[in-house]
């Protein structure tokens, strides 16, 4: 191969031009990525936005699981099945093996169970968007903004990068996993049978309203869950239910449930505690507050106490 020496001329223009390009890096001039954050690893007992999105992309590979931001026993199965079937570790853990097997690039015109995915993992930073599982222009947008945002290659594609700093950064410091603890707060217990008597709720409202609190949070003031959930009822700012600081305000969000559930409890005297509860939480899973009636009852005896 014949080499052919550079004209004098064109070298200099090049160190001319690699010392500009080092000046303009060093003044700031242009944005660049910053490390990519580590994927967050998410596991059984695990719920939340994070949660929500691994179910959505492990239909989106044809694995049939519900969409119920709770990661259980059934997420763990459907976990450690993807894991063998791709020769991963088979731990149940969606980790930084996992991660990358599981996401799927979207862009603007696809849909389906991964742009779900998506638009739920953008939903966590706050941009309200419909999860109707449709790229259209305003998932372009947000995804364009973000990129933006992170110094990322703003093209609007949501590849494996960008999926990276979807998952391993968020609305909360573990990027929208929200792990529950495995205690009441003793200060939640108490704030909210506080504002039930100071309304003066009927047994069956505040009994409603400890069953909501055991099923969403296990009566604690969470700062992250299932898109823009927060606090101990995981009310949504983005359906009216108040600022997020109001939210994480125990009494302002008990204060919230109880209004609710006063007047549905009014104009529904046949209906149970969770039943009630059901009407002003308006879950996917309506049963799950008259099952653990029984806790609650425990936990409002513990409040009395308090």
């Amino acid at each position: 191969m014949t080499l052919t020496r550079r004209p004098a001329a064109f070298r200099v223009w090049a160190v001319v031009a690699g010392l500009c390009a080092a000046l303009v890096v060093s003044l700031g001039l242009v944005q660049s990525a910053s490390a990519a954050p580590a994927w967050p690893a998410i596991a059984n007992g695990t719920t939340g936005a994070n949660v929500t999105t691994a179910q959505y992309l492990l239909r989106s590979h044809g694995y049939d699981v519900a969409v119920d931001s709770d990661f259980g026993p059934a997420t763990e199965n459907t976990v450690v099945a993807f894991q063998k079937d791709k020769g991963f570790a088979a731990d149940g853990v969606v980790g930084a093996e996992t991660w990358p097997g599981l996401v799927v690039t979207v862009r603007e015109g696809d849909s389906g169970d991964a742009v779900k995915a998506a638009q739920t993992a953008l939903n966590k930073y706050g941009y309200g968007l419909a999860v109707d599982g449709e790229f259209g222009a305003a998932t372009a947008s947000a995804a364009t903004k973000f990129q933006q945002d992170k110094g990322l290659s703003a093209d609007g594609v949501i590849g494996a990068e960008t999926w990276q700093y979807l998952m391993g950064q968020g609305g909360g410091d573990d990027g929208g996993g929200c792990t529950v603890p495995d205690d009441p707060d003793p200060d939640v217990l108490k704030g909210v049978y506080q504002k039930g008597v100071e309304l003066g709720v009927s047994d069956r409202v505040m009994l409603a309203g400890f069953e909501a609190g055991v099923v969403e949070s296990n009566m604690n003031n969470l700062d992250c869950g299932d898109r823009d959930s927060l606090g101990v009822f995981q009310q949504r700012p983005s359906q009216g239910w108040g600022t997020p600081e109001q939210i994480q305000d125990v009494a302002y969000a008990s204060n919230a449930f109880f209004t609710r559930a006063v007047d549905v409890a009014a104009d529904n005297p046949d209906l149970t505690a969770g039943q009630v509860a059901q009407k002003v939480q308006v879950s996917a899973y309506p049963d799950r507050y008259d099952a653990v009636e029984g806790t609650a009852r425990e936990l409002i005896e513990r409040a009395k106490g308090l």
